[in-house]
């Protein structure tokens, strides 16, 4: 087997040798000689390769015998080989089809960094790096159509900062940012892994607890609550106090919509009993099965 990192180009002999090299340090291109598959049958190999964390980013080009097993050479470049040469084969095709190798693996990686920018874009608040809107309200509906499925808890909190207008019109909106920011990073660290949060807009937030009841809510809710109280978010060599408000709402069977209309009223509670504090919703309908 050759291995091909730029102009580096590597032999290995031995099919575990060259496999454990992809991984350590994946190269552009892995040229596999079928002739030279001791150890190891160009199958086993390539599934080696391609099932491999590290190394399935390689491109693979097979060298085959004269005797060529059309239908197998066809499955090889089903199953992810880039390409494949039938012996003899002269030293220029050799390396122009390894080049060429390189060059489309490094296409398919451009693209894939392409894909993963404007999945970004579609789903990601570009400035708290949060779920934005339609992703957030997205994931509330399937967590809602889980919860009913699977007869589990579930609870959300609609999250708003407090005298934000006060804070762009007073500091600035890069001050506001800053805090935007600083609140949603706070906010992401004091949830569990499991829970999701996203920002509605402006400087509202929606976060999703999955079995969670009204006790979890609650708490989960009031923790949010004491971390955003603690921060100090720094601007113009001075610190900016930061709370927010939280309405929470345990889900008992009703839409998605009707479940954010309750926490949004509680949310409302809170920011009329003074701000800086967390009020939940009391149930209102039947839970359904």
């Amino acid at each position: 087997m050759l291995t091909h990192v730029g102009h580096d180009v590597r032999a290995v002999a031995a099919a575990g040798e060259a496999i454990e090299h992809c991984r350590t340090a994946p190269p552009d291109v892995v040229l596999v000689d079928v002739a030279l598959c001791h150890d190891a049958g160009p199958e086993e190999l390539l599934t080696a390769l391609k099932g491999d964390p590290q190394a399935y980013r390689s491109a693979v080009v097979l060298l085959e015998r004269p005797d060529l097993d059309l239908d197998a050479a066809v499955a090889a470049l089903r199953r992810g080989v880039q390409d494949f040469l039938v012996e003899p084969v002269g030293d220029a095709e050799l390396v122009a089809r390894v080049e060429a190798a390189g060059r489309t693996k490094v296409l398919q990686e451009e693209l894939v960094v392409q894909s993963e920018r404007l999945e970004a874009m579609l789903f990601e608040d570009p400035l708290t790096k949060l779920s934005n809107r339609r992703s957030i309200l997205t994931q509330l509906a399937a967590a809602v159509s889980a919860a009913r499925r699977h007869e589990r808890a579930l609870s959300v909190a609609i999250v708003d900062i407090d005298h934000f207008k006060y804070v762009n019109d007073e500091h600035g909106h890069a001050a506001g940012d800053r805090v935007l920011a600083a609140v949603a990073n706070s906010m992401r660290q004091h949830l569990r892994a499991e829970d999701q949060l996203g920002r509605l807009g402006g400087e509202e937030f929606l976060a999703l607890l999955p079995d969670a009841d009204a006790h979890a809510a609650a708490t989960a809710a009031e923790k949010l609550r004491t971390a955003v109280a603690a921060l100090a978010v720094h601007h113009d060599g001075g610190e900016l106090a930061v709370t927010i408000s939280a309405g929470w709402a345990a889900w008992d069977g009703e839409s998605p919509e009707e479940l954010l209309r309750r926490a949004d009223e509680a949310l409302y509670e809170a920011k009329r009993g003074g701000r800086d504090r967390v009020e939940g919703a009391p149930a209102t309908v039947q839970r359904r099965t």
